[in-house]
């Protein structure tokens, strides 16, 4: 059977690309490898599906480094009041829960995968489950071979998601298929994950979490990266919103080096100088107070007799080279890493298909006239917040308009 486009994949990337290609009258098939549509959409946010934030277009879209003008021709098709607008016609109206993240009204994920694959159906479009394309074929009509016999389109849009998650169908699947036709995969790093730190100490505070910190990259340079947020430590190292943006950088950095120093501002609410004067002050009236039972103002006991490192007199015979140790500890420890989580924890990829090779007007690949991408299978990759699943849905709309015309 023919179709004029038929879509890989059943993420969100996938499944807005259909929409918008039904929406024009075009006849849509989309394939997917797993025995359900959207597994890894469902999985999102704990399940509440963080759709998008509160950032204008270009701050928005700045978040995602140094390629972020290519992102610019989807976004201004499918952002701000537009994506808004959108879900609430559709029914599934989302909230500002915090004042930046935006999330759908009834807190479930799974509104979002009905809201497409019940408009899908509606406009006669086609959903197949526990399909694999194993080979594209292109030319004027294209050939998508797969495990249950070969399907045909006009046109193609690749929409196959990252690496993360095996259990949800993460894979390499989709890379691989369009390498074979000779398109360049950059590297893939797993992002959005926990980090491994090469001291085995930490492990014993697995399960403490500290609301606020700011986690920085601290090497020279461009790669010198930062985030703010909550820390949580692990078995094996660091996670939460303080590190997750900060892993696949990690990881890329851990392809040249045998470690990466991350340091940790503990309390990045208080300045030095008014760390000092507190410091001044348990002097005047801690008496036989050690520094850790004193620091417990700041940070639970456990973490703070990790920053002290055995060093935790009453604070009558404190020295003060001892208080400046401390002032550089709380402001900047640092922390040996030696990897990052694996892939069946990483919520997203780094890297994909080279952006080189497509067309940011259309995501058309500069290759293959009639080969779309969206989503996850292009070397674009946000931070937490949102911004993943917004640019899948923002690209998956452009692409499957783009194929039809």
């Amino acid at each position: 059977m023919e179709f004029d486009i038929a879509v890989i994949g059943s993420g969100p990337a996938g499944l807005a690309a259909a929409y918008a290609a039904l929406t024009a009258g075009k006849t849509c098939i989309v394939l997917e490898k797993q025995p359900l549509p959207g597994m890894k959409l469902l999985a999102s946010g704990g399940g509440r599906c963080n759709v998008t934030n509160a950032l204008d277009l270009e701050d928005f879209a700045a978040k995602f480094g140094r390629n972020w003008r290519f992102l610019l021709p989807a976004l201004e098709k499918f952002h701000g009041r537009t994506l808004l607008d959108f879900f609430n016609t559709n029914h599934v109206p989302l909230t500002l829960s915090d004042g930046f993240h935006y999330f759908p009204a009834s807190g479930k994920a799974r509104d979002v995968l009905e809201l497409f694959t019940k408009e899908i159906i509606r406009r006669h479009g086609t959903i197949l489950t526990g399909i694999k394309v194993n080979k594209l074929v292109p030319g004027d009509i294209w050939q998508l071979s797969t495990d249950r016999g070969t399907y045909r389109a006009k046109q193609v849009v690749c929409a196959c998601g990252g690496r993360g998650y095996p259990a949800l169908g993460g894979s390499c699947a989709g890379y691989e298929l369009v390498k074979s036709l000779g398109h360049t995969v950059t590297a893939l790093y797993p992002a959005m994950t926990g980090v491994v730190c090469a001291d085995l100490r930490i492990g014993e505070y697995a399960g403490l979490s500290i609301d606020d910190c700011i986690a920085e990259i601290a090497v020279k340079g461009k790669d010198r990266l930062s985030a703010r947020g909550e820390l949580l430590f692990t078995h094996r190292g660091f996670s939460a919103f303080a590190i997750l943006d900060l892993a696949g950088k990690v990881a890329q950095l851990l392809d040249k080096n045998d470690s990466v120093p991350l340091k940790i501002d503990f309390l990045p609410q208080y300045t030095s100088a008014e760390l000092q004067a507190e410091f001044a002050a348990w002097r005047k009236t801690g008496g036989t107070k050690h520094i850790s039972t004193l620091l417990s103002k700041f940070l639970p006991r456990k973490l703070a007799l990790l920053i002290l490192d055995g060093d935790d007199p009453e604070i009558s015979r404190w020295q003060s080279a001892s208080s400046e140790t401390l002032l550089q500890k709380l402001k900047g420890s640092v922390f040996q890493l030696s990897g990052v989580e694996n892939w069946e924890k990483a919520m997203v990829t780094m890297g994909g298909v080279s952006l080189k090779e497509v067309s940011p007007h259309t995501l058309e690949s500069k290759l293959f006239p009639g080969l779309f991408f969206a989503g996850e299978m292009l070397d674009v990759t946000g931070p937490c917040g949102g911004f993943n699943i917004s640019w899948a849905l923002a690209s998956g709309m452009l692409a499957g308009s783009a194929a039809q015309k």
